[in-house]
């Protein structure tokens, strides 16, 4: 189900023409997984954002929300509330979640909201930097079936697993996660459908990241208060920096420009003294065209929006990954400047340049940087129209959907995958079904792999099943 086909609050038909129950009169409990302010994470001021709107007093259906840091997951689990809502990047510091999630015990529904699809650097981090070698083999293993097998033999026989160099989707290792959950929640339509793909029958949602409304500076006053030059227009690119945001590329591409045509460049986020981020500003002259403004407190944050005239934001490899500093700048009203790949593509072309990676990539980059600060008018256009895109994402409006998809896993209307899964891992383990291409576990109901037993084994189950096998 998609963001645009909207989502109804209360679904009245079941499966097979049954009608649902009345949601309980008293406020749905929630505990809410997922690391916040101060823990430095990629998804932390997403996660307090939504949460303050699913708490708000003013929606339309109440839920009481305890929210935990993934480190005390097992915490979540054994308050035993009415449904969990688990957020999983990949990220190491994710590992208690996921386990929490395959923990046989665990009778509490949940939706995982997968801010990534590829999650491998989560267990290799969590497992193998640790010396949990068996742990990794194991959610190869259930993740991607004989073929994880084989690749984790690398591990068994002592060969150096090349897991940073590895291809991000050939082993995403999500799949274990997405049968575990009740339903699963991506932020774009490609995530959605490597879901599907990986995991065909799941109960996977649609929803965009939300976009928060945010403190708007005068823009003289921000550039004063973070030392931008006052008549110069100005990029920014803000977030994690890492090699997968190329910013190297956005170096060589401003000092391909003459200077007279060459915006100021702001990077907001941490860079070491020794990064090859500052030899390159030196070796190309930039100088006094690039500014590194360190790991950015919120308020200066939104200083650099209101400083900007736009945003740059490049990434290769994509991890699945949706960019919520883009989301946020894009809310703003900042024309943006992004990879042709992965999520970006998803950006309308009203507000997103796109770039693609490699070729002519510093030529293009340079040339649509150049527009953008030196054609006003085209800054201003491409400005009102991502404003205008951030609009029907509002905070309030994105939490009355995972409100309704909450609800649902928490009245037990979403599919049983829990159940399924682990009653169709457990008998493909044993020989009982066909294995499936990614290793095995079957989407069927448990009815149907129950009469798969009654045929192999007379007697096991009554034989009124025979009947049920074909299902509608």
């Amino acid at each position: 189900m998609t963001f645009e086909e909207g989502f109804s609050s209360k679904v009245e038909e079941g499966e097979g023409g049954d009608t649902r129950r009345s949601l309980p009169v008293a406020p749905l409990s929630v505990g809410f997984v997922g690391p916040l302010p101060p823990t430095r994470s990629g998804i932390a001021d997403y996660d307090a954002e939504i949460l303050a709107a699913l708490s708000s007093p003013s929606r339309k259906s109440s839920l009481r929300i305890s929210s935990y840091e993934p480190s005390s997951a097992a915490l979540a689990l054994a308050a035993k509330h009415d449904v969990l809502l688990v957020q999983i990047g990949n990220d190491p510091l994710h590992a208690p979640s996921v386990e929490a999630l395959f923990d046989p015990e665990r009778r509490t529904p949940a939706v995982v909201v997968l801010h990534e699809f590829v999650l491998h650097h989560l267990f290799a981090a969590a497992y193998l930097t640790r010396s949990r070698e068996e742990d990794y083999v194991r959610e190869l293993e259930r993740a991607h079936g004989a073929r994880g097998r084989a690749f984790a033999s690398t591990v068994r026989d002592g060969s150096c697993v090349p897991v940073w160099d590895l291809d991000p989707w050939l082993f995403p290792m999500s799949a274990g996660v997405i049968r575990a959950a009740e339903a699963v929640v991506a932020h774009s339509a490609l995530v959605t459908g490597a879901i599907l793909a990986e995991c065909p029958g799941t109960r996977a949602f649609t929803i965009p990241q939300h976009v928060a409304p945010a403190l708007r500076t005068p823009a003289p006053e921000a550039r004063e208060a973070l030392g931008f030059p006052w008549d110069r227009p100005a990029g920014i690119t803000l977030g994690i920096v890492s090699p997968a945001k190329r910013i190297g590329k956005i170096l060589e591409a401003l000092a391909s420009l003459p200077p007279a045509r060459r915006p100021f460049f702001f990077i907001g986020g941490a860079v070491a003294d020794d990064d090859v981020l500052r030899s390159t500003v030196k070796e190309h002259g930039l100088g006094e065209d690039v500014m590194f403004g360190g790991y950015l407190s919120e308020q200066d944050l939104w200083r650099a929006a209101s400083a900007a005239t736009f945003a740059v934001n490049l990434r290769h490899p994509t991890m699945g990954e949706t960019s919520h500093a883009v989301c946020r700048l894009a809310g703003f009203g900042l024309p943006l400047v992004v990879s042709d790949t992965g999520w970006f593509r998803e950006l309308p072309d009203s507000f997103a340049d796109k770039i693609p990676i490699g070729g002519d990539e510093v030529p293009r980059l340079a040339q649509v940087m150049e527009r953008l600060a030196f054609e006003p008018g085209r800054a201003l256009e491409r400005g009102r129209a991502a404003s205008s895109w951030g609009v029907p994402r509002h905070p309030d409006r994105i939490a009355e959907i995972y409100g309704a998809v909450l609800e649902e896993a928490a009245e037990g209307w979403s599919r049983p995958r829990g159940t399924s899964g682990r009653v169709a891992e457990s008998l493909a383990r044993m020989g009982v079904g066909q294995r499936g291409i990614h290793g095995a576990t079957s989407r069927r109901p448990d009815g149907t792999l129950l009469a798969e037993v009654a045929a192999r084994a007379a007697g096991i189950v009554p034989r009124v099943l025979e009947k049920e096998r074909e299902f509608p």
